[in-house]
C-alpha cells in the first residue's frame, strides 16, 4: 500500500478513552530511488547521519559516510530540511518515540541496521 494511518487515542490520567483521531499519510515508494529537486529521501536516512554517535555510526559501516556519498540521499542534491528542523533534533525525538513505543535497544539497533542496509544497497550497480 502507498498510503499510511497513524491513530493516536486520547485517554483520561484515570485511562478512560475520550477520543481518537486517524491520519492518513503517503508512504512513497518511489521516493526511494529519486526525488524532486528540492525534495529528499525519508528523513530517517539524514537523521540518522546527523545524529548518530561515531560509535554507532561505525557499527553500521557509516561513520565515514555522509549523506552526499549515497545515491538515495544524494539525487536531488538536497540535504537539509526546508524547514529548518535539524535532524540531530529529529533523530533525538526518533529515539524517543521509539523507546516510548517499547522498543528495546536491540530492536531499535535492527530498525537502525535495516535503515543503513538500504543506503548502502542504494550504492550497489548490477549489470
Amino acid at each position: 500500500s502507498r498510503f499510511g494511518k497513524f491513530i493516536e487515542l486520547k485517554f483520561t490520567s484515570s485511562g478512560t478513552l475520550v477520543g481518537a483521531s486517524i491520519e492518513t499519510y503517503l508512504l512513497e515508494k518511489v521516493r526511494l530511488i529519486s526525488q524532486a529537486e528540492g525534495e529528499r529521501n525519508y528523513h530517517v536516512f539524514y537523521e540518522m547521519m546527523a545524529g548518530m554517535t561515531e560509535e554507532d555510526l561505525d557499527s553500521f559501516f557509516m561513520s565515514e559516510y555522509s549523506a552526499e556519498d549515497f545515491k538515495i540521499t544524494s539525487c536531488s542534491g538536497t540535504y537539509d530540511r526546508r524547514d529548518g528542523v535539524k535532524d540531530t533534533d529529529t533523530y533525538e525525538d526518533l529515539v524517543d518515540a521509539l523507546e516510548v513505543m517499547g522498543f528495546s535497544a536491540e530492536q531499535q539497533n535492527e530498525v537502525f541496521s535495516i535503515a543503513s542496509a538500504v543506503l548502502h544497497l542504494s550504492n550497489l550497480t548490477i549489470n
